[in-house]
């Protein structure tokens, strides 16, 4: 039978328990998953009603299938460097599931039928088991719940921002967007320009929008480092955001700022991301031409405890994670496809000019 949650759930309701005490319930069966949970930033930091609202949710579901749900925790939490990660990026993850009510596919992946009661004007959660839980995949994880930004204040005052826009090329690129996106979208652009350029946004609204970009899931370069904590989830960031572009490297800030990277971008870029996270990294280059742009390549990985090498970043447009390989010389040759070499080196032939 399905079991119905007493909890009424409202923005801002005080019916809804703190953030503490709902860590509290979770904690007294899972301690370590209580201490990851508070590690999120959307917890640790922020403590909005939308985060401590989809905490309790997540408790409610934990306590009806603690079992399934601690064999879920166990497999993402092996992600990453426990001792230096800032937290689980796929907890984080399934934590946005549940907080962008992703309910249906938070369920499938625990073989739990998770729908929201009606008829009585709450916002309660109906659980019932079915099958048994998905076999966990990072990427599927990612995949369902790496899709944009957050409903956000912002949002709301969209229209009113962009009214008073002072610039003449931003009035009239507004414009036209505003008939053709939706006010998240909207809001996403606005981000995106006022860290290129905050002065074409009317002063009285930069304090709106600083906050917005404070609080956003992509827009700050340290909060998307904080995320990028294991090799697999570089690769899947690289591959899903990234697009190729041939000219010079432009360092790791720009690469992200910009989304476009050749190989020697990538490699920079996951170096920082892997050091960062606690790895031991390397950079490593090939050439089989004199040629530039197409006689050579750039790599990067980590090393491993036995000093083998994994190769993380070999990008060519497309990204995946090889090895490890014992040997110099065969990280040499995956760098370079098989190709005949006629030199190779640590580190890059033409790094960036800046960070």
């Amino acid at each position: 039978m399905p079991v119905y949650n007493p909890q009424a759930y409202a923005y801002g309701c005080p019916m809804i328990p703190t953030i503490q005490k709902s860590l509290f319930k979770i904690g007294k069966k899972n301690r370590r998953l209580a201490a990851e949970l508070e590690q999120l930033p959307e917890l640790s930091a922020f403590k909005t009603d939308r985060s401590r609202k989809a905490l309790e949710n997540l408790r409610q579901i934990y306590a009806y299938s603690p079992d399934r749900f601690d064999s879920l925790f166990d497999a993402m939490d092996t992600e990453g460097i426990k001792k230096k990660r800032p937290f689980c990026t796929p907890l984080q993850g399934l934590f946005w599931m549940i907080q962008d009510g992703k309910l249906g596919r938070t369920g499938s992946i625990l073989g739990l039928d998770i729908t929201r009661g009606d008829g009585d004007g709450s916002d309660r959660l109906v659980l019932n088991k079915l099958s048994a839980p998905q076999d966990y995949s990072l990427s599927g994880i990612l995949n369902d719940s790496w899709n944009g930004e957050a409903e956000s204040a912002l949002t709301v005052n969209i229209h009113h921002i962009i009214n008073k826009i002072r610039t003449r090329a931003g009035t009239d690129e507004y414009a036209h967007l505003t008939v053709r996106r939706s006010r998240k979208q909207l809001a996403g652009y606005v981000m995106d320009d006022y860290l290129r350029q905050k002065e074409m946004f009317d002063t009285g609204d930069w304090g709106t929008i600083e906050t917005a970009v404070e609080r956003s899931r992509w827009k700050r370069f340290y909060t998307v480092a904080d995320r990028l904590n294991s090799p697999e989830v570089i690769n899947y960031y690289i591959n899903r955001y990234f697009f190729f572009r041939k000219t010079p490297s432009s360092g790791v800030y720009f690469t992200f700022l910009e989304k476009k990277a050749q190989c020697t971008d990538a490699a920079y870029f996951t170096v920082f991301m892997l050091a960062r996270a606690g790895y031991t990294t390397f950079m490593r280059s090939v050439k089989w031409d004199e040629d530039p742009w197409d006689g050579l390549h750039t790599g990067a990985g980590i090393i491993l405890n036995n000093g083998t090498y994994l190769l993380v970043s070999n990008y060519t447009g497309i990204n995946a994670i090889s090895g490890p390989f014992g040997q110099v010389a065969e990280l040499d040759r995956r760098i370079a496809g098989d190709r005949k070499m006629i030199h190779s080196q640590w580190g890059a032939y033409y790094p960036p000019r800046y960070f």
